[in-house]
């Protein structure tokens, strides 16, 4: 058998087809490979644990040795991060142990005293130690395969252990070659002249055989490379090709096969699943693993109680559970999985405890067996497999850890460090190679043959060699232990990588291509150490900083996306003028068909300022994902403080005196901690968030205050609470699909919710609606006599409640402040608002009418207006308003497209 071997190997290394056409009797190895052919022929068993077990075996060895030797030199370090100490020393130990290191080496240091005695514990062997054993038996007289192994040149340059099993096979007869190419009389061969550090090197200017593309972004580099045909080169040099095959695919073009690397969503789930332990439950959590692409959880019950979590505030609520009933309801049998994957909905936590180890090797062994019903039924390919085996190897690892602890319960806290310690990155098949596709190598190691063409794709990020091998030894560490092990020689080290990265140089023979780019992003890019010693070599000696006569100047060639490379694709632009104030549509039969038969006053808020808002908003149905969707803070705190107020002020049916100033001294009194508590449980839980701590506190402040203030207004003005969050207007049974009621004011349909309804002993209404802002807009609204949701209101209310509306007012919080245009009593914190004398003779309810009709109108006609981004005196409506008797209205600052950002995004692609 014909071996091709070098330590560097990573999997698809170029062959040349023309001289080894036949390669059923050939492998291409690295030292795994190798010695696991000589096992396989001498029945020689591998004795390595995974990865996982060794770790959770060493962290238990250490706690012994901790125990039993206090006050060493790795105590405190134990002590502060347990895990991340025991992986380290791990790696450390690994490492010394490749090189033949044992407990019984000798130990300069403290902390090589630790990592000796920690083995009087720790009985796993590693790959390295399993290699030493292996050159033993070899070295022992062990059955050989019949081999030829061809390998590097410079192969005495790598570890002292692979030197020496190369050694030992050819002492036991295998036969052995190492060759070196010839290099080719051309600019690439001066190059590799020139990285090797030879002087008075010059390149021929009519000699093509050396490029170097610069490319002002990554992406651009991408596609155009994409865009080029599989023959163009025949080495294609690229470490990371998951965006290329990407670009590939969509193109049209054969896939060369590409892999994930790090650590896919998929691959996450355990991690992500864990999270929901946190306590109180952070709703971002519970939230994400709804969302997770692979998920034990029925798709329909996760998008549903995902979505209403979002709209609800919170998950521990009325709206949640009754999701979870309607489902079972459905669905009974699901009823096993909602137990084992959710958190119990009855059970909310509001403060930080610590969770049961019982409970979570319970979730955990669940989901692990449930990956494995899911590979043994998988239908999506190798991908899904992989990830869902990485998943149940995590499970072991933490199952095994768990165990370890020796403890009943431990904090989130420790659960996160636990999930980020056996988080490992991995490589992943993303796509596999197609017939007739470029040739791609992950790495310029990955040489087995000499080629014509080669194009090194990823050039500008190559180079850096990183940490040696024993730089985490000391130097007295490093004296000693290189008395004693054959540990690798620094010198040799750097020798090896150096020789590795020249690999394409040396091994190209017609043309060479390296890419460099400008930014990736916004960031510059990184330049090769190989780039910045090319330019300096060949500078000028006078102006060394100045590339425009630096000799290398001449091969840079700035390249840009060709469009003749786009052969096939046609390209549509449909971006709106900047200039262009309306934008058209021909065909408007969907909007008129779907038009909702009401309105409210915050959709006539959107309408009528902002039309194209409007329509994008209800009829292109555009939606975020339900983590963007969870309302921020601002907006919570406001929800938050609005169903405090109801709970604790609105009138209880059949309990006499409710809804009175005195009934709401006593419910405040008695009740507010409690109710706070479980408002912000069922409708504001992101503000039970770690991050949010100090916001929570404050919160609960503020919102007592105001609850102080709008009691003593209520008192002050000798009025009851008739209802809180009172709907009026148009009413509909949704599940019967029949309307109940309807609200309306001329050509208009009205739904409402007013926040709070009250009376005075005479008989007369009050409105107060509460806004939680520190905005002066609701004041400005009333001083410009423009206040839709209030004018609306309070005609909705005198017409259902057959009674005059005496004031509405506005009570901001947290201010704590009442603002109307009426008068209110008492020593309150009031502001009375005079409208200004131009708005004060306007009609406001039939301004409104008219501006909805004026937008319908529009709209049906297909003219949707923009008004984003314009000056109020050149937008159209407003040209128009006098004239027509329309409503002035509020537009967006000049810095924002609109109410989201979803809508922002698409209006700039019009």
């Amino acid at each position: 058998m014909k071996v091709f071997y070098n330590p560097s190997f990573t999997g698809n290394a170029y062959v040349d087809f023309s001289k080894s056409p036949v390669l059923f009797d050939t492998k291409i190895v690295n030292t795994a490979g190798l010695c696991g052919i000589i096992r396989l022929h001498a029945g020689i068993c591998s004795e390595v644990k995974d990865y996982g077990t060794r770790f959770v075996d060493y962290y238990a060895a250490m706690k012994k040795f901790m125990a039993k030797n206090p006050d060493n030199v790795m105590e405190a370090s134990f002590a502060v991060d347990k895990l991340n100490t025991a992986k380290k020393c791990l790696e450390w130990r690994d490492t010394l142990a490749a090189a033949g290191w044992t407990g019984t080496s000798p130990a300069p240091t403290e902390r090589m005293k630790v990592l000796a005695g920690v083995e009087e514990f720790f009985h796993d062997k590693s790959t390295g130690e399993e290699l030493l054993d292996l050159i033993a038996q070899i070295e022992g007289g062990c059955p050989l395969p019949e081999l030829e192994i061809i390998t590097s040149s410079y192969y005495e340059d790598f570890t002292p252990a692979e030197v020496r099993l190369l050694k030992a096979l050819i002492e036991r007869g295998v036969a052995f070659s190492a060759k070196e190419e010839e290099p080719a009389n051309n600019n690439i061969s001066k190059i590799l002249s020139v990285l090797k550090g030879e002087e008075g090197v010059t390149l021929d200017p009519k000699d093509d055989s050396f490029e170097i593309w610069n490319f002002a972004e990554r992406d651009e580099a991408i596609k155009y490379l994409s865009l080029l045909d599989a023959e163009d080169f025949d080495v294609w040099i690229n470490a990371d090709n998951k965006e290329f095959d990407n670009w590939q695919k969509l193109e049209g073009k054969r896939l060369s096969g590409s892999e994930i690397s790090g650590i896919p969503q998929n691959a996450e789930l355990l991690s992500i699943g864990l999270t929901i332990f946190e306590r109180p439950l952070n709703i971002h959590n519970i939230v994400e693993w709804l969302n997770t692409s692979l998920n034990p959880l029925s798709d329909r019950l996760r998008k549903r109680l995902a979505r209403t979590i979002c709209e609800s505030g919170g998950y521990y609520n009325d709206a949640c559970k009754n999701v979870i009933k309607k489902y079972l309801e459905k669905y009974p049998d699901s009823k096993e999985s909602i137990e084992k994957f959710l958190p119990d909905i009855n059970q909310p936590h509001f403060e930080e405890t610590d969770i049961e180890i019982t409970a979570i090797k319970a979730f955990v062994q669940n989901l692990r067996n449930w990956c494995k019903q899911k590979i043994t039924l998988n239908k999506e390919g190798d991908a899904e497999i992989d990830q869902l085996c990485y998943v149940i190897n995590q499970a072991d690892t933490l199952l095994l850890l768990l165990d370890e602890l020796g403890t009943n319960a431990i904090p989130y806290s420790d659960i996160e460090l636990i999930s980020s310690v056996i988080a490992t990155d991995i490589t992943m098949n993303q796509y596999s190679a197609q017939a007739g596709c470029k040739n791609i190598i992950k790495s310029y190691a990955d040489f087995c043959d000499a080629a014509d063409k080669a194009i090194w794709c990823d050039f500008y990020q190559n180079g850096n060699a990183g940490k040696l091998t024993y730089s985490f030894l000391s130097p007295v560490e490093s004296k000693r232990l290189r008395e004693v092990l054959p540990l690798w020689d620094s010198a040799k080290e750097q020798e090896f990588i150096r020789k590795l990265i020249l690999t394409p140089f040396a091994k190209t023979k017609k043309k060479l291509v390296l890419v460099t780019l400008d930014k990736i992003g916004s960031a510059p890019a990184p330049k090769s150490p190989l780039y910045i010693q090319l330019e300096k070599y060949f500078a000028d000696k006078e102006k060394p900083n100045d590339f425009e006569k630096n000799l290398l100047k001449p091969f840079v060639k700035e390249m840009r996306l060709d469009e003749s490379l786009k052969k096939s694709q046609k390209k549509i632009d449909n971006r709106m003028d900047s200039e262009q104030e309306f934008i058209e549509i021909k065909n408007t039969d969907y909007i008129k068909n779907n038009w909702p038969d009401h309105q409210s006053y915050s959709s006539l808020e959107d309408l009528i300022p902002h039309p194209l808002d409007y329509v994008i908003s209800n009829f292109a149905a555009f939606t975020t994902s339900d983590v963007d969707a969870i309302k921020d803070v601002s907006t919570t705190t406001g929800l938050v403080a609005h169903k405090i107020i109801e709970n604790l002020f609105s009138p209880k049916e059949g309990v006499k005196d409710s809804g009175t100033p005195a009934y709401i001294r006593k419910q405040i009194d008695q009740r507010f901690d409690e109710v706070f508590a479980q408002t912000v449980q069922s409708k504001g839980a992101i503000l039970l968030a770690k991050e949010n701590k100090l916001e929570l506190q404050k919160f609960k402040r503020q919102v007592k205050t105001n609850l102080e203030e709008l009691l003593r207004g209520i008192e002050a003005n000798d009025l009851h609470v008739v209802a809180c969050e009172k709907e009026i207007g148009y009413s509909k049974d949704y599940e019967k699909d029949m309307v109940l009621s309807h609200g309306i004011i001329g050509n208009l349909d009205i739904k409402g919710n007013v926040d709070m309804l009250l009376a005075d002993s005479k008989g007369n209404l009050f409105i107060f609606d509460f806004k939680w802002t520190s905005s002066k807009r609701h004041i400005s609204m009333l001083e410009e006599n423009k206040s839709l949701q209030l004018t609306l209101y309070k005609e909705l209310v005198s017409k259902e409640m057959g009674a005059d509306v005496k004031a509405v007012a506005y009570f901001l919080m947290p201010a704590a402040r009442f603002v109307s245009c009426q008068e209110l009593k008492g020593s309150i914190n009031f502001q009375q608002i005079r409208i200004n004398p131009d708005r004060k003779t306007k009609d406001l309810l039939k301004e409104i009418q008219k501006s909805y009709e004026y937008r319908m109108k529009e709209v049906f006609a297909g003219k949707l207006e923009e008004t984003s981004g314009w000056t109020e005196a050149d937008i159209t409506y407003e040209q128009q308003r006098e004239n027509l008797g329309l409503m002035p209205m509020d537009y967006y600052d000049d810095k924002k497209n609109g109410p989201y950002d979803d809508i922002g995004l698409i209006k700039e692609r019009l």
